[in-house]
């Protein structure tokens, strides 16, 4: 296509250098071809007046079997036209179009110079570094205006973040790359207003104020409603109605105000039908912070795809630690620890071409909702021989219980001023990438780091074994199975019960000892 630019100016002596090709839109069946062409405002005059000359030179240098049509428009920006466009260029992007709202986007003006201005979340930020997206709208709006517009993306985390090499190596990537963060609904069929063609957003993503988001989900909990009569009336008739829609990812209250056509088609809905509808998500005020309504426009029946999984956004595997550095384990006799009974004793067959992480973590209660997490201790074995160890006290921000400091030992002045968890968990996520995560009571100290991680795109998906399984499947009869039972069993030292490197070390020595019979 810039071919036929530049044939145009050599054509027209550079009379008309300014016009810039938009876009092109090709209809398949009609068997036609709009090219749209933009021009700067200031030369609207002679467009005008040589309007037809420059229609008919540019058909003549376009070669094409479909029927022609050459649109000339004037090059105008505004602001709040510009963002119905933008965020319609935004759905090929869905992991971004998901999460962004109006209020994210900004405009600054500078003499005869524009900057558009995406303040996202820090993920999302990272992401769109990853996807090169800023050069991809620097293409949109170049090809959208003729007026100086740029874009520039920063973080909510760091409104001066640079787009850098160690940004790039920290960012965040999807499950599924090629997939998006988009339900596609099956069997959608029109039900009220316009068919629903695109994919639906998922709910967890969606933000507040959003115009045409599109969201699917299972109907709950219908409420029918009168509207506040108007001044002098003593009650209105006007129907409205309440209710709530859950798709894979979360679940968002709705409204739907309908019309007289509408108000008896709305009512065959019931609790349980799947939908996908489009509207407006605005903010909530009467529900508190964060809540949201989505005021519903369209809406079409639809069936939610079976046995659908989220596609994660989650955080890649640091290349280098950052905060907690391991320090290898050497001996003067590095031995199996298999050989702890016996030194001559042979490594299982099991131990080889494995990598465990035996760990554990100190915690100021027991739920992972409102206690946290002031301890992680590890282990890390390949092929039976203890490579590496991970210790650090954690920060939680706030004084420490009483009991938990009998429990443990820990004092206030041991955690005070040490990192805080969302700096430990990159390191310990590449600490233990790989390895199969080995605990007693595995799925407590776990649920810890699981809970904790995702907020960050952190994801402990590693495959568990549990020490406290294992013995009450291959030593049945134990009084209990507690870890110190255990240890005394197997005639294990703990140097330091309820330390996590010291339990960590510990569990390391019984699984080993259980090893044996797998």
């Amino acid at each position: 296509m810039e071919k036929i630019l530049v044939k145009f100016n050599e054509t027209t002596e550079n009379k008309f250098d300014f016009i810039k090709l938009s876009s092109v839109n090709v209809n398949v069946r009609k068997g036609t071809c709009d090219f749209n062409f933009i021009y700067p405002a200031e030369h609207d005059s002679i467009v005008q007046s040589r309007k037809d000359y420059i229609e008919e030179t540019l058909r003549k240098l376009i070669k094409s079997g479909a029927e022609i049509k050459i649109n000339l428009k004037k090059s105008h920006f505004d602001f709040d036209f510009f963002k119905a466009d933008f965020f319609a260029f935004l759905s090929g992007f869905p992991t971004l179009a998901n999460t962004i709202c109006d209020k994210d986007v900004r405009c600054n003006k500078t003499d005869d110079a524009y900057t558009i201005e995406l303040i996202l979340q820090q993920s999302v930020y990272e992401y769109c570094v990853m996807q090169n997206i800023e050069s991809k709208i620097d293409d949109f709006l170049q090809a959208s205006f003729c007026e100086k517009v740029s874009v520039a993306i920063s973080s909510t985390g760091n409104t001066d973040v640079k787009i850098t090499e160690s940004v790039t190596r920290s960012n965040y990537v999807l499950d599924r790359p090629d997939e998006g963060r988009l339900i596609r609904p099956q069997n959608v069929d029109d039900f009220i207003g316009r068919i629903i063609y695109e994919p639906a957003g998922y709910i967890s993503d969606v933000t507040a104020p959003k115009e045409n988001a599109v969201l699917c989900g299972t109907l709950s909990k219908i409420y029918e409603q009168y509207r506040k009569p108007k001044e002098g009336e003593e009650r209105s008739d006007k129907k409205f109605f309440k209710f709530s829609i859950e798709d894979f990812t979360g679940k968002i209250s709705c409204v739907y105000f309908p019309t007289k056509k509408t108000v008896d088609q709305f009512s065959l809905l019931i609790p349980g039908k799947q939908i996908v509808a489009r509207g407006k998500v605005d903010e909530d005020t009467y529900r508190g912070q964060g809540a949201k309504t989505f005021i519903i426009k369209d809406i079409c029946l639809c069936t939610l795809p079976e046995n659908f999984v989220p596609n994660r956004l989650r955080r890649r595997v640091p290349d280098e630690y950052a905060t907690v550095f391991p320090e290898k384990y050497v001996e003067k006799k590095q031995y199996s620890l298999f050989d702890a009974v016996k030194e001559t004793a042979s490594v299982p067959k099991f131990s080889i071409g494995k990598t465990f992480c035996v760990f554990d973590i100190e915690t100021t209660g027991f739920n992972p909702d409102t206690d946290k997490i002031i301890e992680i201790g590890a282990v890390k074995v390949v092929d039976g021989k203890v490579t590496e160890t991970f210790s650090t006290f954690i920060d939680p921000c706030e004084p420490l219980p009483e009991r938990i400091i009998k429990l443990t030992h820990i004092e206030n002045s041991d955690v005070q001023g040490k990192p805080l968890v969302d700096q430990v968990l990159p390191d310990f996520y590449k600490f233990v990438d790989g390895a199969i995560l080995v605990r007693q009571n595995v799925q407590f100290d776990h649920g810890f780091i699981k809970a904790y991680g995702e907020p960050l795109g952190i994801y402990f998906d590693n495959m568990l074994m549990d020490t406290l399984s294992l013995a009450k499947t291959y030593y049945p009869g134990l009084k209990n199975y507690k870890l110190g039972t255990l240890t005394k069993f197997f005639g294990v030292e703990n140097k330091g019960a309820h330390r996590a490197v010291y339990d960590a070390w510990a569990t390391m020595e019984v699984f080993m000892k259980l090893a044996e019979k797998l």
